[in-house]
């Protein structure tokens, strides 16, 4: 596991993860940019997942649940593959139970990988922008990292997480000093 203090979008190896909507079509933040950037080949993919058939999903156009990912091409990305994950959208309150859903995000995440066999993953810390609410970055942070070691598999021989805003850097450097420590 390697920390990179910069954009996922630069990745370069298999795949990277997206912090998508329940859509799935892409939004604001770091969803937006990855469909800018991968261009028509991945607009078009992300609209060729099918919307969950479940009556008020279908309504809504969801193609993708909370703690659920996706995977698609990448386009023009500089990776091969992009795995869509839905986070929770924290409030200010009900922390602990979207925490569970944000492990649940990236478990599925690297189920995607796992299952296409992929052997590099560069992830974005899911819901730790706007969908973040009142919960604490360290707290969503965290669990990203826990997860990602919990979920690793054989075959997979690097995982790059990227800190971008100077928030998530020192948090993310507090965390791998303190998990230093304690190793």
């Amino acid at each position: 596991l390697h920390t990179a203090f910069d954009s996922v979008l630069k990745f370069q190896g298999d795949a990277i993860v997206n912090a998508a909507n329940t859509g799935c079509l892409g939004g604001g933040g770091i969803d937006g940019m990855v469909n800018n950037l991968g261009g028509d080949e991945l607009f078009y993919a992300r609209k060729a997942l099918p919307v969950i058939a479940d009556d008020q999903a279908y309504q809504s156009g969801m193609r993708c649940m909370t703690g659920d990912a996706k995977i698609t091409t990448a386009g023009r990305l500089p990776c091969s593959k992009v795995i869509h994950a839905v986070g929770p959208r924290f409030s200010f309150e009900g922390h602990e139970e979207n925490l569970i859903k944000l492990e649940m995000a990236y478990k599925s995440a690297m189920d995607r990988a796992r299952e296409n066999e992929l052997t590099s993953i560069g992830f974005c810390i899911i819901s730790g922008g706007i969908f973040r609410g009142g919960c604490c970055l360290r707290n969503i942070v965290n669990t990203a990292l826990e997860s990602i070691a919990k979920y690793a598999y054989e075959g997979l021989k690097t995982v790059v997480f990227c800190g971008f805003t100077s928030d998530e850097r020192r948090v993310i450097w507090d965390l791998v000093d303190s998990m230093r420590a304690t190793a």
